[in-house]
């Protein structure tokens, strides 16, 4: 659909708006304030906080500035905040990620089409040249806003300046006045309160001239993070109403290669994907004996080519794209041979999905889960979605809605993250794994992965069908869990509350007792070396636990 040229179009273009001050002022307060709640905190509440005074920001603003925006655009907003609160929810630094991803390729896409609200049939160019245009807003609109704001004032008629200076002298006087109050006030209550005065020197401190680097650092990021903001704030008020032509679907780029050429690279393609195949039907998924007749381990032939496999599937699905769109179909047979080459072509990576997903289910069994096998099984689920989804455009000659339907395959990777609780996940999968006879990784249970973790393994040591054995492990771990919890110093403002970290730490309360009795071993380990024709002797000293006769590291000793 094109857009009419009419007058109030071209005012739009020329990125007028009514308040042009409103923009780089809330930007500046939003950036403040993020500042004070994030700066030398650890995560929690911040990134989400920093999403709702983004979009209360921009719907106050859309109303101040009477701009309409459509329903469609607030369909936006489930992704943008799910990602941004399960921040919250979620503690796991992968999850954390895909999280923050989200949020942001949401609010990007509300940035380019806040007002047209046609991002439901943005195709894949539509998204590109509207980030790109976005960019160009950040860094121009800031200043420009201000310049045509200017040209456009009308000359003030006489008289004008004073009755300006007239408009400005009350906040004047009432500033002069109350800076004195102030000072006198807050020195009284900082007598009369030492937490008070604590938070008031600390403040001040920030301006003694020790503190000079820091404070200009800060000063510079947020002016420039807020000039940044403001850019993407005029675009999305702005030049987010102008409608993009994106009927009828014109290809980018004209089709040039020939039937035949496809034909051909699609066919013989599609052979080698067949041999692949077949050999492992024959094999691998014939068992162990006949895999063992070639001199291989079923585990050995498991753990082999298992990414490779991913990333053919992958590499698949993009090759297949660029040929559909590339490849020259004017008759009718031309066009299902090729659907057909295409639609064999994704049958077969399907069958190789399958193959990965059996060799990751041997990894698991053999060895138990980590972050990236557990995410893999997750993205191999979607990645199969999205290869019926590539069949299915084919068939219905649709590609325009690819950029779409990644978007709804990222946001179901996302929540499908969430759902799980990865690290929960985990947990209780290996616990399962250790109680079903298999050796526990205990060290990756205490070192690489986050308190979400927690609930899981206070669930199993409590469980009446934990074995004595695993009991015991299950212990050692919290134990050495509470050691580390305890030397990192948890306690903090209320920025940095957490979900996750607010359970665990209420779980380690109720238990803290009987896990600070636990008896973690102490060992000391010397090294002796020579400096300046002098020898001398270093003693590290830490603390560790055993399980399954294997010694645990937990923590250094102070």
């Amino acid at each position: 659909m094109m857009t009419e040229h009419t007058p109030e179009n071209l005012k739009e273009t020329q990125v007028q708006i009514a308040t042009p001050f409103l923009p780089h002022i809330i930007s500046l307060i939003i950036m403040v304030i993020f500042d004070q709640l994030a700066w030398e905190r650890k995560f929690g509440l911040q990134f989400f906080l920093l999403v709702l005074m983004i979009l209360l920001a921009l719907f106050i603003m859309a109303r101040v500035e009477k701009k309409h925006i459509p329903w469609r655009s607030y369909l936006l907003l489930a992704p943008i905040l799910l990602g941004a609160t399960m921040t919250i929810f979620q503690k796991a630094s992968s999850t954390t990620f895909f999280n923050i991803v989200l949020t942001l390729l949401g609010l990007i896409l509300l940035a380019i089409a806040l007002r047209n609200g046609q991002w439901l049939g943005y195709r894949i160019r539509e998204v590109a040249m509207g980030i790109l245009l976005l960019i160009e807003s950040m860094i121009v609109d800031p200043i420009k806003i201000l310049i045509e704001n200017k040209r456009t004032q009308k000359k003030p008629p006489a008289g004008e300046k004073n009755r300006t200076w007239r408009r400005i002298r009350p906040f004047f006087i009432g500033l002069v006045i109350a800076i004195p109050l102030l000072l006198i006030f807050g020195a009284l209550l900082a007598s009369a309160d030492l937490i008070f005065r604590e938070q008031l020197s600390s403040f001040f401190d920030l301006f003694k001239i020790e503190n000079l680097a820091e404070l200009l650092f800060r000063t510079f990021y947020i002016i420039t993070l807020g000039y940044f903001m403001t850019g993407a704030y005029v675009h999305t008020l702005v030049r987010s109403a102008k409608e993009k032509d994106i009927t009828p679907d014109k290809p980018l780029v004209q089709p040039f290669l020939g039937h035949v050429e496809a034909f051909i690279v699609l066919g013989l393609v599609n052979l080698l994907f067949l041999s692949f195949i077949i050999i492992q039907f024959r094999y691998f998924f014939a068992g162990q004996a006949n895999i063992s007749i070639e001199g291989f381990t079923y585990a050995e032939y498991a753990r082999r080519g298992f990414f490779e496999l991913i990333i053919v599937a992958v590499l698949s699905l993009g090759v297949f794209y660029l040929m559909s769109a590339f490849t020259k179909r004017s008759t009718r047979a031309t066009r299902r041979t090729f659907s057909a080459l295409g639609i064999l072509l994704m049958l077969q990576v399907g069958c190789m999905l399958v193959s990965a997903f059996q060799r990751l289910s041997l990894y698991e069994a053999a060895y138990g889960f980590t972050t990236l096998r557990a995410m893999t099984y997750i993205f191999m689920i979607w990645l199969g979605v999205l290869i019926i989804a590539v069949a299915l455009m084919e068939v219905f000659n649709q590609f325009k809605r690819l950029a779409l339907v990644l978007l709804i395959i990222f946001f179901g990777f996302t929540l499908t993250l969430n759902l799980f609780n990865l690290d929960r996940f985990i947990t209780q999968r290996n616990i399962a794994h250790a109680q079903a006879g298999n050796p526990l990784d205990a060290s990756y249970l205490v070192h690489n992965l986050s308190v979400d973790s927690v609930p899981a393994l206070f669930e199993a040591e409590q469980a009446s069908e934990t074995s004595p054995e695993l009991k015991e492990a299950l212990t050692a771990i919290l134990a050495c869990k509470l050691t580390l919890r305890d030397h990192s110093g948890r306690e903090g403002s209320w920025p940095e509350w957490h979900f996750s970290e607010s359970t665990a730490d209420r779980l380690f309360e109720q238990h803290r007792g009987r896990l600070e009795n636990y008896p973690l071993s102490l060992k000391s380990e010397s090294s002796i070396y020579e400096e300046g024709g002098q020898r001398f002797e270093d003693t590290y000293q830490y603390y560790y636990f055993e399980v399954g006769g294997e010694e645990i590291y937990c923590m250094p000793v102070d």
